[in-house]
């Protein structure tokens, strides 16, 4: 029998459960979504907390053998008939935060779900425990204010200014590699790992044929799942690929764009002539030290400095804010250079909050429309999603 705030708990959801949501606006019960969020990641601190907890306790050995399980989280897999795997999750997790008194408290108030934690928590390791440790507070602010795409950014953000000495992307660059599998009936299935400029090249250009294939699907009537297209687009790059470096004097080399701060740029320039200065670690916030690619996936400096000794350059000059300074053009569409631009500024997202559309789904598009006299330039650009823009336009005809 459930006794205290067990009892409490289970009564307050009864009556959640029973109230009628019909009268309930859209907006109501966006709102009442949130809320239950919320509550839910209180209760999954609860859950982990529990199981820590019953893991630490001096009877537990002598208990739980006694019973027949090796730990509790067998004891909850078995008794609460739950999948195993999530019950051990939730020990592993609540064990780990203990150790880290900011990142518990806010798990337990609701401002970390486990989705944060298990990102932080692949951070931890005994070179960087105590940086972790030290920064559980920047980090849980980053999750209270930036949603969870820009978290991941911070974090990552975070790890590379952890790195100094570029350790990560040499670990990355030596996995990077490829294997496939010819089968008896002819198929073939594969792995591969890229590190992340080689990464980014695969990603837009199988993005963008997949698009390709989407809207020739739309017009041929054709209906094929995103996968099927992914597969077909794979084949028709390295096909035409191919083709390309048939007879060429070296291998095909793919465009990638990096986003690199003026006073970082000139840092890396410096550790690439030999002269002795101390490496500049990345910035999310810091205009002048930004290193990233051009969707916002933030890059090691290790990485960008590769780039910067073979690639070509372009100045893009920004403000304090992060704001591109503003250039016109008379002309109705955005040319393509002013897109990149506006790309650099969302960090490849669509402007539409919470919408997580992939890159190749962007386009540039007039806030105040062209056809009521809206210029074409950065100051009146921004960037929506296919459908988003789709939308808007639908909503300025009416």
């Amino acid at each position: 029998m459930l006794t205290g705030g067990l009892a409490d708990l289970t009564a307050a959801l009864d009556t959640v459960l029973t109230e009628s949501l019909s009268a309930l606006s859209a907006a109501e019960l966006t709102t009442r979504a949130c809320e239950l969020e919320r509550l839910a990641s209180k209760l999954e601190a609860a859950r982990c907390a529990t199981l820590a907890a019953a893991a630490g306790a001096a009877d537990a050995p002598a208990t739980l053998r006694e019973l027949g399980y090796r730990n509790p989280a067998q004891a909850v897999a078995d008794r609460a008939k739950v999948d195993p795997r999530v019950a051990r999750r939730m020990l592993r997790l609540g064990t780990w935060v203990m150790d880290f008194p900011i990142f518990a408290a806010a798990f337990a108030a609701g401002d970390l779900t486990h989705r944060h934690l298990d990102e932080l928590r692949k951070l931890d390791s005994s070179e960087r425990r105590l940086a972790l440790v030290e920064a559980q507070e920047y980090l849980v602010e980053a999750a209270a204010t930036c949603d969870f795409e820009d978290f991941l950014r911070t974090v990552v953000y975070w790890l590379n200014a952890a790195d100094p000495d570029g350790q990560e992307p040499r670990e990355q660059t030596a996995r990077t590699g490829c294997s496939y599998r010819k089968h008896a009936d002819g198929s073939v299935s594969g792995r591969f790992f890229l590190d992340p400029l080689a990464g980014q090249a695969f990603r837009r250009a199988v993005d963008s044929e997949s698009q390709r294939l989407f809207r020739q699907d739309a017009e041929d009537g054709r209906v094929r799942s995103p996968w099927q297209r992914g597969g077909e687009a794979l084949v028709s790059l390295v096909a035409n690929g191919a083709k390309a470096g048939a007879g060429a004097a070296g291998p095909v080399t793919p465009l990638v764009n990096i986003v690199v701060g003026l006073e970082l740029a000139e840092n890396l320039a410096d550790q690439l002539t030999g002269a002795e200065v101390t490496p500049m670690a990345p910035s999310l916030d810091d205009v002048d030290r930004r290193c990233e690619l051009d969707d916002g996936t933030p890059l090691h400096p290790r990485l960008a400095a590769v780039a910067l000794a073979s690639g070509m350059l372009r100045r893009i000059v920004l403000d304090a804010a992060g704001r591109p300074l503003d250039a016109s053009v008379k002309a109705r569409g955005f040319p393509p250079w002013m897109k990149e631009i506006l790309l650099i500024q969302a960090r490849g997202r669509c402007r539409s909050p919470g919408c997580d559309a992939p890159l190749a789904w962007l386009q540039a598009d007039h806030v105040r429309p062209h056809s009521r006299g809206g210029p074409t330039a950065l100051s009146n650009g921004q960037i929506l999603c296919d459908p988003h823009n789709k939308w808007k336009r639908d909503r300025e005809a009416g």
